[in-house]
């Protein structure tokens, strides 16, 4: 089981704000990573620049041994928390657009998946509603056979049954070849998903564990403890 993402000492500042500070850590591949914290902790920002969507940092950022740019993007899948697709697209210009652009999408896993979250080829993503949305923004990024996974807020505005439906093919389908990490402060959506844990406040990883020594050392589920860390949190 190797490495596919570290970083180390990597620092992010937004004009004189830190977002990051001194972050040194490592993901392994073949494990669904929870990468938890309140709004305003540096979950984004780290998504990113993994990402290669933003360029100025100070540390280190390795992903599958390279630094993130053209190359990494090619086996990352990066699902933001925002809608990045033109309204005029329809969910069929969607598939279109990662059929052509990615070597590693699966467009008949990706078929699946948005059938099975009740999504047409002919909506136009500008009129579905911000739930339909978000399930179509993870079916597709789903559907790439990916080496890394970035998911930030991955289930924002899904009712509950979808999640629930979701997070059953993400299990059923993952392959130990890969690696996801969800960033998320909704710790109960992710709960059955997760290997291991990393907290991260105020810019800083405060703590990480594997899922099960929280679950069975502990005797507390992952949303206990998470509620139990960070009760008297400052939030931005």
């Amino acid at each position: 089981m190797g490495v596919i993402l570290k970083t180390n000492n990597l620092v992010k500042y937004y004009d004189e704000k830190k977002a990051l500070d001194g972050i040194s850590i490592e993901f392994e591949t073949g494990k669904i990573y929870g990468f938890l914290g309140p709004n305003g902790s540096g979950k984004t920002t780290f998504l990113s620049l993994c990402a290669a969507l933003l360029k100025k940092y100070e540390g280190e950022v390795i992903v599958g041994g390279l630094k993130p740019g053209k190359d990494t993007k090619a086996f990352v899948a990066y699902l933001p928390d925002f809608n990045y697709y033109p309204g005029w697209m329809r969910v069929k210009d969607a598939l279109n657009f990662f059929d052509d652009f990615f070597e590693d999408f699966d467009r008949v896993k990706a078929e699946k998946l948005l059938a099975d979250m009740d999504l047409k080829h002919d909506e136009v993503i500008a009129k579905l509603s911000k739930g339909m949305q978000a399930r179509m923004k993870l079916a597709i990024v789903l559907g790439r056979k990916a080496k890394l996974y970035l998911l930030d807020e991955p289930f924002d505005g899904i009712d509950a049954v979808t999640r629930e439906k979701i997070i059953k093919i993400m299990l059923s389908t993952f392959s130990k070849e890969s690696t996801i990490i969800v960033a998320t402060h909704h710790i109960t959506y992710v709960e059955k998903l997760l290997d291991s844990v990393k907290f991260l406040y105020k810019g800083k990883v405060i703590n990480e564990f594997e899922a099960e020594d929280i679950r069975h050392d502990k005797g507390m589920t992952i949303n206990e403890y998470y509620l139990e860390e960070f009760r008297d949190a400052e939030t931005d």
